[in-house]
């Protein structure tokens, strides 16, 4: 399996799922082995609707997504989903370090440092303070 064809398959059951539920504050492929490993992936998410559902059914929400979204070859890739709530501080710190706007292909990251991990390596989809994303969202208005 090429690297770069899993990237690009989670990145657009990463965007289905921005479309579907709202945006992320994070979203990254994580490997303790680096960037060259091609199993046991990490699929990281943070988002302000996975917060507002918990991460148990945010969890299944995204595992579902992947199943669904990604052929056998890259499903086999990605042993986990974690979700993290946006107040995390690896999320807040990979927010902070690594910003990645939506709609970029994304980042790779050949020694991730953040929060207590500082090893392995990944790939961030897209990585966004909350604060950019309240500041971002047009007002409601009523009539």
């Amino acid at each position: 399996m090429y690297i770069g064809t899993l990237v690009d398959s989670v990145h657009k059951v990463v965007d289905t799922l921005r479309s579907k539920h709202g945006e992320l504050t994070l979203a990254m492929l994580y490997n303790s082995g680096g960037l060259n490993s091609t199993s046991s992936w990490n699929l990281i998410v943070s988002a302000p609707w996975a917060d507002e559902m918990g991460k148990f059914d945010a969890t299944h929400l995204v595992a579902q997504a992947l199943h669904d979204g990604l052929d056998s070859e890259h499903q086999i890739a990605i042993s986990r989903v974690t979700i993290l709530s946006t107040d995390d501080h690896f999320s807040r710190d990979m927010n902070f370090l690594y910003p990645v706007p939506p709609g970029s292909k994304g980042v790779p990251v050949a020694l991730v440092t953040a929060g207590d991990v500082s090893e392995g390596g990944g790939f961030v989809l897209c990585s966004r303070t909350p604060e950019t994303l309240i500041a971002e969202t047009p007002p409601q208005t009523t009539r």
